[in-house]
């Protein structure tokens, strides 16, 4: 059995619908986890809180104290990893379906795809957060830079795969026209 060629869109040795549900499942795990996590406790901390000024004297009143606490602390949980969980998910979704269009449009996946879905999923997701400039600012960066280094990361797995992006194939050819002087251009 004989493995077809890879796809010029491929990242991550994935094609483009395959990657896009894969990264924004394991996304949204991981938003989950740590939804849940912080929201457990932003739960305990609240409920200890609000009942300060009046903690349980006996043994019968800590039990139940601790009792709906625990119930508060996991009903936190839940949904803070439903809110966290959607909320990465849907930053991620953006992230690579933004990626995937404009791979189609320059014609191959590369560097600039990355970068342009890091800065168009940060400046969305500040728009719909309502940032002020200076944190839009800050997210822009910061999706710039992911953009970058995951373009990069991956144009250095075509590469490896002899499989440069076209901006590498056409710097190379610029480069032996240069060195080579018998190439005389019309």
């Amino acid at each position: 059995m004989t493995e077809s060629p890879p796809s010029r869109y491929e990242r991550l040795r994935l094609e483009t619908d395959d990657r896009i549900v894969l990264m924004t499942l394991l996304s949204s795990g991981v938003g989950t986890l740590c939804g849940g996590y912080l929201g457990g406790q932003l739960s305990g901390r609240k409920y200890l809180a609000e009942r300060a000024h009046r903690l349980p004297n006996t043994v019968k009143g800590w039990y139940f104290y601790q009792k709906w606490k625990n119930y508060r602390v996991m009903l936190g949980a839940m949904k803070g990893a439903m809110r966290y969980g959607a909320k990465v998910g849907g930053c991620v979704l953006a992230y690579t379906s933004i990626e995937a269009m404009v791979d189609r449009v320059v014609g191959e996946a590369q560097v600039m795809s990355s970068v342009v879905a890091g800065l168009g999923s940060a400046v969305g997701m500040s728009v719909i957060a309502r940032l002020p400039r200076s944190s839009s600012r800050r997210a822009c960066m910061a999706g710039m830079v992911v953009g970058m280094l995951t373009g990069v990361a991956q144009d250095i797995i075509h590469y490896r795969q002899n499989r440069p992006p076209a901006y590498l194939r056409w710097a190379k050819q610029k480069a032996n026209l240069d060195l080579n002087p018998n190439n005389k251009a019309v």
